[in-house]
């Protein structure tokens, strides 16, 4: 608690108001808090202090004079207010030159800087001095270029990437119009010519570049060439109905634009032929918001955040909205596999602490320009499973991303679907760098990722096999049918009585294993519903979900857990029955054990990795894991 001492200059925020209560007090507000003082004469005190609270009083000169009583009361309300954040010691801040006119003409950019940081008047000096550079071409140049004269700048450089004499002359107008509200204005006007990029932006220290339906190599060769110089930059990017501004690079952040047009994702908007064309409403809005990006840089104060976000703009409905992003792994390389030598050992020494993943979904999903396009139940049927759909942006995109199309993921539960559907889109996000992480092609490879390390290592060995089972073009089962009904595991159990539900009696059979992995496949209401997995249960799991999932969406034709033929080669003989004997739940671990294991047996070879992307993954996650499968012999 800082104690007030008589030389303090006391100036009291903009953003507070006062409201007086009916039972003896006042709530006072500001952007930040609420607050109640009570007191039956509090109103009246505060009347009489406000006014004089206008950062030309000390303290000591406030008091001069009062009886005792009167300057504690004083010296308490004035420690309130100032504790609060509703005023501010002025006498601190750093001195400037400005003249009066100055400071009344742009009083409110200076209140603004006064009341986010302190020294507002300095502040805005220092803005009013910095070497700034605009580069452009068209409508946007101009939008730049009068955005910057309004915000106080007087002093910058405009480069023409192109001649157009109509933006040359829209340019003299606006410089001579300046010059009259504002003599020191002093504009020049430059044209890239045969000068190189990078003389161009040596004599500045900010870079705005206006880009509208042109080539981005230019904008591409600027960036690269502003970070070698730790120059600060900030794009306005437009092609066809794609209009964003920033992120705001500099020296000091992570951020890069490369990363966010790649984040960004395609829609039915964007894949147009730029049907919505730039107004002028629209160019001045971005232009306002990147102007403004760079007066809070400039000055200092801006956000100490290492991330910035991106402005995106609706050319159609005008709304604009900021987003977050992630740096992509191919900008930043941070994509490779690391070989886990010894699998036993690692799962012994990992972490075994099951991670909460809901909250990654829940951050790494945006319908703009997150790793996950949609992460929801929509409108899916829930019953007899619950479910949730998933669909990836493709990060292999160049930018804008593509989008992978919806996959649906089912459970028992809705945390569970919810979970599966989450697990499923971080998958197939990785497995777009699949020949990133694996050079040599494998016989078969998959990604997986779990709560814990072991789960992780499960799931990708399961989709490799998956993969597998997938590719083979005739699928056939043997003579022998399969006698479920010793069957005691609860979740095949529910799937059994779903299908029945429905007034199908489905028959189970021996399918050709893959790998020497066992394959399910179960018919009913004439198709076919198969699966392979690391063990007998698992197999008959996925191929029962499989087929109730097929009876509870009409309308989707692909599902994680199994495949849906209409016909397969077949040899039904119903006097062969083989029973499948109840099942021992077996911890994770065993599992994955076991599954090398028959991988050895049959001389395959299972390669195990864990794959690296992006940081958040890492620090979120117990890791996301490949295997890739091979036919060689082992020693």
């Amino acid at each position: 608690m800082q104690k007030l001492n008589p030389s303090m200059c006391l100036k009291v925020n903009r953003d507070t108001f006062v409201f007086p209560d009916s039972a003896k007090g006042v709530y006072l507000r500001n952007n930040v808090k609420s607050l109640r003082m009570e007191g039956s004469t509090i109103d009246r005190w505060l009347e009489k202090l406000i006014p004089i609270f206008d950062g030309t009083h000390t303290l000591d000169s406030v008091t001069n004079g009062l009886p005792d009583a009167y300057k504690e009361q004083v010296y308490k309300i004035a420690h309130v207010l100032y504790e609060n954040g509703f005023v501010r010691d002025v006498s601190q801040d750093l001195p400037h030159q400005l003249p009066d006119r100055i400071l009344a003409k742009y009083a409110s950019q200076i209140e603004y800087l006064d009341h986010i940081r302190d020294s507002g008047g300095y502040r805005f000096q220092v803005y009013r001095h910095a070497k700034v550079a605009v580069i452009g071409s068209d409508s946007l140049l101009l939008s730049l270029v009068r955005s910057l004269i309004e915000s106080g700048l007087p002093s910058f450089s405009v480069i023409l990437t192109e001649s157009h004499p109509t933006i040359q002359q829209r340019l003299n107008e606006m410089i001579a119009e300046a010059r009259k509200s504002e003599p020191e204005t002093k504009i020049t006007i430059l044209s890239s010519g045969k000068n190189s990029w990078r003389e161009n932006a040596e004599p500045f220290d900010c870079i705005l570049y206006g880009c509208k339906d042109s080539d981005l190599s230019q904008l591409r060769t600027l960036l690269a060439i502003c970070k070698e110089q730790k120059k600060t930059v900030l794009p306005v990017t437009i092609l066809k109905d794609l209009a964003f501004a920033g992120p705001l690079v500099s020296a000091e952040s992570d951020s890069c634009w490369e990363s966010a047009f790649r984040r960004l994702h395609q829609t039915l908007n964007e894949e147009g032929n730029g049907s919505h064309s730039l107004s002028l409403t629209a160019g001045a809005l971005l232009a306002n918001v990147a102007v403004f990006e760079l007066f809070k840089e400039i000055t200092g104060v801006h956000e100490e955040k290492k991330e910035r976000p991106f402005y995106l703009l609706n050319l159609e409905t005008l709304e604009g909205s900021w987003h977050t992003f992630l740096p992509h792994p191919l900008v930043t390389g941070r994509v490779y596999a690391e070989p886990i030598k010894d699998p036993a050992t690692f799962l012994e020494t990992g972490n075994h602490q099951q991670m909460d993943l809901h909250s990654l979904f829940y951050r790494i999903t945006s319908k703009e320009c997150g790793v996950f396009h949609l992460w929801e139940e929509a409108d899916l049927l829930q019953l007899p499973l619950s479910q949730c759909k998933v669909q990836v942006a493709d990060p292999r995109s160049e930018g804008p991303a593509k989008l992978y199309p919806e996959t649906v993921c089912s459970g028992l539960t809705h945390e569970e679907a919810r979970l599966e559907a989450g697990l499923l889109g971080i998958e197939t996000y990785a497995r777009s760098f699949g020949n990133d992480f694996f050079s040599e092609h494998p016989l078969s490879w998959g990604i997986g990722m779990g709560k814990t390390p072991a789960e992780g290592l499960c799931r990708a060995l399961q989709n490799a096999l998956h993969e597998e089972f997938v590719k083979q073009a005739d699928h056939g089962v043997t003579k022998a049918t399969l006698d479920v009904s010793l069957v005691n595991d609860h979740r095949c159990q529910f799937f059994l009585q779903a299908l029945r539900t429905k007034k199908s009696e489905p028959e189970f059979f021996w399918g050709r294993e893959v790998l020497d992995f066992p394959v399910v496949w179960v018919e009913s209401n004439g198709k076919w519903y198969g699966s392979v997995g690391l063990n007998m249960q698992m197999a008959l799991s996925r191929a029962l979900q499989t087929a109730v999932m097929d009876s509870q969406n009409r309308e989707t034709s692909h599902y994680p857990y199994g495949v849906v033929v209409s016909s397969i080669t077949s040899q039904k003989d119903a006097q062969q029955k083989v029973p499948v004997p109840s099942f021992e739940e077996k911890p994770l671990d065993e599992t994955f054990h076991s599954a090398i294991h028959r991988l050895r047996q049959n001389k395959k070879q299972a390669n195990i990795f864990e794959l690296h992307l992006e940081a958040i993954f890492k620090e979120n996650t117990a890791g996301i894991y490949g295997i890739a499968l091979s036919g060689e012999e082992l020693p």
